[in-house]
């Protein structure tokens, strides 16, 4: 090679890695975004994603989302949505319709999965098919397509081999090869066993039967994904559309053996089935992202989709699966971002009204959401609680409940929180109607939290024989409490009156009993760190806000963001007094807490334009912890 040619080769790698250091690898459309979960989620048109129960196929460095979308319990289309980042998702087309073929005008399909066919060129769809009002044909159905979200050709459907087929997943292996993994019949029952079958050499049919798995284990919503070596087989029991505990086993090839069935997530999968594991191979990871359903058996068109990041570990071919109700995922690196909020339940003292004989209150905030604390009895209602040692601020409160499978019942509860552990603040919960796990959004200050379980509905069984169990108790928030003290607030005109709630209404009084009435947390403003919010000692939650009619009450916090608005103030210098303060509302710049015939109200400045108006607004802190 002469010289010449030898130096541009050397300037041509050099210019290379410059670009490949500069732009890594499919970053060009990616960055960090926010997964939220049991939120609807839209597309970016504004309309609801309707994908059930599909997968998510990477063409190039687009991810192309598959799923199901029924109507009146019937099939309407599978469609295709489409993203660079695994945030914004635009609706592409509907790949297949109830007017593809005659035998999907009326139907059932379910599980679609879209795997690619290298050899052939073709995007292969695998669905669960049946008739339009049971589930006695158990077969699949195949289309393809030579794009990934044109119009897909109907190929029909059939039993493989003549087998029952249900529930199901195809997956596409590194060497090429590709299975069909089902909820099957294998002696009597419907659904009693799995089996894996492998495609034919162009996917569109069934070659041979592989095995069989789980054996009268009555498992189905599989799912297989491939780490190195090693491949995980995920499913959940059979149980209608209540939520179960989720499990999976591993094996280093698709004809086993496979492992016997360890548990993921919570006993309810934290209240959702699972449907696809994504791989997402980014530039600086490789990361597995846990795609679920969470039915509503009461109202299955209230359906959310369920995201969190999934651990699988090398050494010991386990998988972890933890909650959260938001997390971050760059698509370009795969990096997974997990959020900085802290259990303070954690390994906190547990005490209960009774514990049952083998049980402990440790049980409820240990981590392991495999053991439980149960009540000495069934008698209703019964209650757990943990002592932080100290004041915590709680953002979040996650609930794992027990559930019997073929009983599944939902708890009435109520958050009990208090400062001194005799009087406590309530948000009560007996509304709920949602299975085996809960998650809320709160916002309070205090050092004990008490789960009141009032009552379990039960699904098959009107009269509740359930004893009073929990599983896990989470309670999340910032590592450092907001306020570890408190504060109180003189009237600056007023000697000895201080600012208090009196039957949820702002006022300033004298020899304010009990004294707590008059105590508050100054926390960072719910809507603005830089401002300050009020909340109650011995209301925990409760926040001093202004209502419509201007006038500042106590109220629980709600989480929208009117509330934060309305229950943030600006401390400024005292407008009476400039050695001392005064609150300027958030929401409404310009207006002012004073207190006009003992009573906590916003006034305009305008409006107080006299030196005892003036002097209403203004007010003396003391207990500034």
């Amino acid at each position: 090679m002469g010289k010449r040619s030898l130096i541009a080769v050397l300037l041509l790698t050099l210019l290379l890695s410059i670009a490949a250091g500069a732009i890594p690898a499919g970053r060009a459309d990616a960055a960090s975004v926010s997964i939220v979960n049991g939120t609807d989620w839209k597309d970016t048109a504004g309309n609801p994603i309707l994908a059930n129960s599909g997968n998510i196929l990477k063409v190039g460095s687009t991810y192309y989302w598959y799923g199901e979308h029924a109507t009146g319990g019937t099939f309407d289309a599978v469609n295709v949505y489409s993203s660079s980042d695994l945030k914004n998702w635009t609706f592409r087309s509907s790949v297949l319709t109830k007017t593809s073929a005659a035998e999907l005008n009326t139907s059932k399909i379910e599980r679609p999965k879209v795997i690619y066919n290298a050899a052939t060129g073709k995007y292969v769809l695998w669905m669960h098919y049946e008739n339009g009002s049971d589930y006695s044909l158990a077969r699949v159905a195949v289309a393809t397509s030579s794009t990934p979200d044109g119009a897909f050709t109907y190929q029909g459907s059939f039993r493989p081999l003549n087998y029952e087929s249900r529930d199901m997943t195809v997956f596409a292996d590194t060497d090429g090869s590709a299975y069909l993994i089902t909820a099957s019949r294998k002696n009597g029952g419907a659904n009693d066993t799995m089996a894996i079958f492998k495609l034919n050499a162009d996917y569109t049919g069934v070659s041979s039967f592989v095995g069989w798995i789980y054996e009268n284990g009555y498992r189905e919503a599989p799912a297989v994904v491939k780490k190195n070596n090693t491949y995980y087989l995920f499913t959940s029991q059979a149980s209608g559309w209540y939520p179960n505990q989720g499990g999976y086993s591993t094996a280093s090839a698709m004809n086993g053996t496979w492992s016997a069935i360890s548990p993921f997530g919570d006993p309810a999968a934290y209240s959702s089935q699972i449907e696809n594991i994504m791989t997402v191979t980014g530039s600086a990871v490789t990361s597995y992202i846990y795609m679920a359903d969470r039915w509503n058996p009461l109202n299955l068109s209230d359906h959310k989709f369920i995201w969190l990041p999934l651990t699988l570990n090398d050494a010991s071919n386990s998988a972890t699966l933890n909650w959260y109700s938001s997390w971050d995922i760059d698509a370009g690196t795969g990096a997974v971002t997990l959020p900085s909020q802290v259990n303070h339940a954690l390994g906190k003292t547990a005490t209960a009204s009774s514990i049952a004989s083998g049980s402990s209150a440790a049980n409820g905030n240990d981590g392991n959401a495999q053991v439980s604390w149960a009540a000495a009895s069934n008698s209703w209602p019964a209650w757990w609680q943990v002592d932080f040692g100290a004041p915590k601020t709680i953002t979040e409160v996650d609930i794992s409940w027990f559930m019997y499978k073929g009983s599944e019942g939902y708890y009435k509860y109520k958050i009990e929180i208090s400062n001194d552990g005799v009087n406590y603040a309530v948000i009560d919960r007996t509304t709920n109607t949602a299975y085996g796990f809960t998650t809320d959004a709160v916002h309070f200050t205090a050092r004990y939290v008490r789960i009141n379980m009032v009552s379990a509905v039960l699904f098959n069984n009107p009269g509740n024989w359930y004893t009073p169990t929990l599983h896990e108790v989470r309670l999340l928030g910032p590592a450092t409490a907001e306020a570890a003290g408190y504060s109180t607030f003189e009237a600056g005109a007023l000697a000895g009156y201080l600012i208090r709630h009196n039957n949820y209404v702002g006022r300033v009084d004298s020899g304010v009993s009990p004294a707590a009435d008059s105590q508050f947390r100054v926390v960072p403003g719910l809507a603005n760190a830089s401002s300050v919010s009020l909340e109650s000692m011995n209301y925990p939650g409760y926040f001093f806000r202004r209502n419509a009619s201007n006038q500042i009450v106590l109220q629980q916090y709600d989480g929208t963001d009117a509330f934060k608005q309305d229950a943030t103030f600006n401390i400024v210098s005292g407008l009476g007094d400039s050695t001392k303060i005064s609150f300027e509302s958030y929401s409404q710049p310009g207006y002012y807490v004073r207190h006009y015939n003992y009573v906590l109200r916003l006034d305009a400045l305008s409006a107080l334009n006299t030196t005892i108006s003036k002097n209403d607004a203004t007010f003396k802190r003391t207990n500034f912890s």
